[in-house]
């Protein structure tokens, strides 16, 4: 096998990759990235660690085919330190040595043979749909943060997504709060590809909320956080117009896009009913600047306690106070101007929950709804109802 790769294009593969490549493994194999001539001008890079697979293609000058496994961290060291050009590999097939140089630079690495890397989830006859990239990904944003860090292998650790009928939704949970957003996309069946003519601004605005189906769809994944954590890495939500395509597989789900594609195995069991949970009316009310709040906040949450991370709100007027109290090290509060709703009210929560969702949302004006002060809050962006954060408040003695 030999091949030519731009260092740039190169270093950037092997990162993609990398992130699904565990730090300890049973079978040294698995420590390195599968490289594949995919044809005469790509190559194919693989990186898993059994649970997650993450695949990546790129240009490349392909000069004799085949495919190798190299240490995927040491590999990824000699790159980066190259200099910004063409990087040449050469294996021998009998030793299974890749000579890899750059300008004067010269590396040799001892790999292992693709023949012992394990078979993969084949995903090509997988049915599935395809969807806009952007609104995959403010979805998975909005809600993967709120799953449950300290079991990723439970259903707390993951994010539940639902699609039905052309509603998609995901939810993320971790017994303290809950995060929910809802799509609502136009679902057309697959259509032969037409002459090319200039659309119109109003085709290409409905073309961007269309999720197309391979055939009628549904679909319920609990998918970790960690794969949708590098799901995001991966996808350019700038390019407008670009789509994602989803598909179910046996016990997998598989995202794919022109250049990448990631399959990660789903986690098993009942996701809790969490429409149940959201309390359908309030007693109190508030509305206030996102970014004003998120400053204070993060001012206070200076003196929280390191332990209970505790802050608590006091509602009365047109004034929400903010305060942190610290046994034997100190206290802090200060006001914010609000619209409130309501008798007066304090509530007492986890600073970082709260900090969570207003640094994941890019809406002006934020709205909360109370029933009580040991009841759930219910933090909304104004003017965006398909999204809601349920966050269970601290009793604060």
């Amino acid at each position: 096998m030999h091949f030519a790769i731009q260092k740039d294009v190169l270093v950037r593969a092997l990162r993609d990759v990398g992130n699904a490549i565990a730090n300890r493994v049973v079978q040294p194999v698995l420590s390195n990235v599968f490289i594949e001539s995919a044809d005469s001008t790509s190559l194919r890079f693989v990186g898993t660690d059994l649970d997650l697979v993450i695949e990546t293609k790129c240009a490349a000058v392909v000069y004799s085919e085949g495919s190798i496994t190299l240490p995927s961290k040491k590999l990824l060291e000699i790159v980066s330190k190259l200099a910004n050009d063409l990087v040449s590999f050469q294996v021998n097939k009998d030793s299974l040595e890749t000579t890899i140089t750059c300008q004067k630079s010269k590396f040799t690495l001892v790999g292992i043979s693709s023949e012992d890397y394990p078979k993969l989830p084949d995903t090509k006859s997988a049915q599935g749909f395809t969807m806009p990239t952007d609104i995959l990904c403010r979805s998975i944003m909005q809600t993967s943060f709120a799953a449950a860090n300290y079991d990723s292998s439970s259903i707390l650790g993951g994010v539940f997504i639902v699609v039905d009928n052309g509603v998609f939704e995901t939810v993320a949970t971790d017994g303290s709060r809950m995060a929910n957003r809802k799509e609502f996309l136009t679902v057309s069946a697959p259509v032969a590809s037409k002459k090319k003519d200039k659309k119109s601004d109003k085709e290409l605005d409905a073309k961007a909320s269309t999720a197309t189906l391979d055939k009628p769809n549904s679909l319920k994944a609990i998918v970790p956080a960690r794969a949708c954590t590098e799901l995001m890495k991966f996808l350019d939500i700038k390019e407008i117009g670009q789509t994602i395509k989803i598909a179910y597989l046996d016990s997998y789900i598989v995202f794919s896009t022109d250049t990448h594609t990631l399959t990660s195995r789903l986690i098993n069991g009942e996701y809790p009913h969490y429409s149940e949970l959201f309390p359908a009316e309030h007693t109190y009310y508030a509305s206030f600047n996102r970014e004003e709040a998120l400053a204070v906040i993060e001012r206070i949450a200076v003196m929280s306690d390191d332990r209970t991370n505790l802050i608590k709100f006091h509602f009365e007027g047109e004034n929400m106070q903010v305060s942190a109290n610290t046994p034997d090290l100190g206290r802090a509060q200060e006001e914010i101007n609000v619209h409130f709703e309501g008798q007066v009210i304090d509530v007492a929560v986890n600073v970082r929950y709260v900090l969570d969702v207003l640094q994941k949302l890019s809406a002006d004006q934020m709205e909360l709804e109370m029933t009580g002060p040991l009841k759930p809050l219910i933090f909304k962006a104004k003017g965006d109802d398909n999204y809601r954060y349920l966050l269970m408040p601290v009793q604060a003695r």
